[in-house]
């Protein structure tokens, strides 16, 4: 096999961003594109280069010039197509959240068991940016020393005066959640991806809380699931993770990743955000003050992290490559996703099952 054929299902704004994926040459091609809005599928196959379109994504499953199946579609229905492609003999790259609690996550690693096939998860976008591999490399190294604490804080902007989204947004049942479904996979992932075996999240005590008009002018689009989470993380050996996202309040937008260890500090970024400089190392030397460095590894252009999943499962696929993110890796994402929410429930540290 020299080239990937994939099908599309899922026809909305992500989809139309993976196009590239498909036409950058990479080995990687498009052959069907599945919506129930035709018009919308059309669009997708236009820009992937795909030659046909269909309104039944069990017809792409049953293709036979389907490999692989790329899943971009509500999230209350991965586990259902996940099974159904894995049932099919087809690789998957699913959209983010992967699925919407630990036990589905089960139940695709079990379905996947013994097939040889591959399935990841597209919240492993930014594992490929510069400052990504650098702090995995540096922690690995031993170069901060003994790892003790993270703070990762995101506040993302409110959305536009009237915008809209699609009602599946705003249903938990059907989304899993708001921001932290939206956005903590893609945290969890990073912090996987960079710690490594240090990432075996054991306990979280969280709270969450939702959406809520800004002005009367300026009310976000899903005040029914969760605008904003603050939880702590405590590791196997002790590592604590203070995880915060918010979004839409009354405050600039930032971001920061900082990295405290027995040697050195690290301060780096998931996204990059006006206010970072770039990656900085702090150590102290001898009896000198602290000295900080401002290391060159940057994050990637936003076109290339968009795809980089389709990437990763095509070299999994044609070239044996190691994928960043697996059903394994996705199983302690959900455990965590799974004990935030239901510690913000009842108020209390909630066990991280295995």
């Amino acid at each position: 096999m020299k080239t990937v054929r994939y099908g599309v299902i899922g026809a909305g704004v992500i989809a139309n961003y993976m196009t590239r994926a498909f036409t950058e040459g990479r080995g990687s091609v498009a052959t069907v594109v599945a919506d129930l809005n035709l018009e919308a599928a059309r669009k997708v196959a236009t820009a992937s280069g795909a030659p046909r379109v269909t309104t039944d994504w069990q017809e792409v499953i049953a293709a036979a010039d389907v490999d692989a199946v790329y899943l971009a579609t509500p999230p209350f229905l991965h586990k259902p197509m996940t099974l159904a492609a894995l049932k099919a003999g087809k690789h998957v790259c699913c959209e983010k959240p992967f699925m919407l609690t630990q036990g589905e996550v089960r139940d695709v690693i079990a379905a996947q068991r013994g097939t040889g096939l591959h399935v990841n998860c597209a919240s492993s976008r930014y594992n490929c940016a510069g400052t990504a591999q650098k702090a995995k490399q540096m922690i690995a190294a031993g170069e901060l020393g003994h790892l003790y604490h993270i703070s990762y804080t995101q506040v993302n902007p409110p959305t536009k005066p009237g915008a809209t989204l699609p009602d599946w947004r705003n249903d938990p049942a059907r989304n899993g959640g708001g921001i932290s479904f939206d956005w903590g996979p893609y945290d969890l992932d990073w912090l996987s991806f960079v710690l490594g075996d240090l990432f075996r999240p054991q306990l979280v005590f969280g709270t969450v809380g939702n959406y809520f008009p800004l002005t009367a002018e300026r009310v976000p689009p899903c005040l029914g699931v969760d605008g904003r989470y603050t939880a702590q993380i405590i590791c196997a050996d002790g590592l604590t993770i203070l995880w915060e996202r918010r979004a839409a309040e009354h405050g600039p937008a930032r971001h920061s990743i900082e990295f405290r260890g027995t040697k050195g500090g690290l301060d780096t970024y998931f996204m990059p955000m006006p206010e970072k400089p770039g990656m900085l190392h702090h150590a102290y030397v001898g009896t000198d003050e602290l000295k900080t460095t401002v290391l060159p590894d940057k994050p990637p252009a936003f076109e290339d992290a968009i795809i980089n999943p389709v990437r990763e499962l095509t070299a999994a696929i044609l070239e044996g490559q190691p994928l960043t993110n697996t059903p394994a890796e996705n199983l302690r994402i959900h455990g965590v996703l799974d004990a935030l929410h239901a510690s913000a429930r009842i108020r209390q540290a909630v066990r991280v099952a295995e």
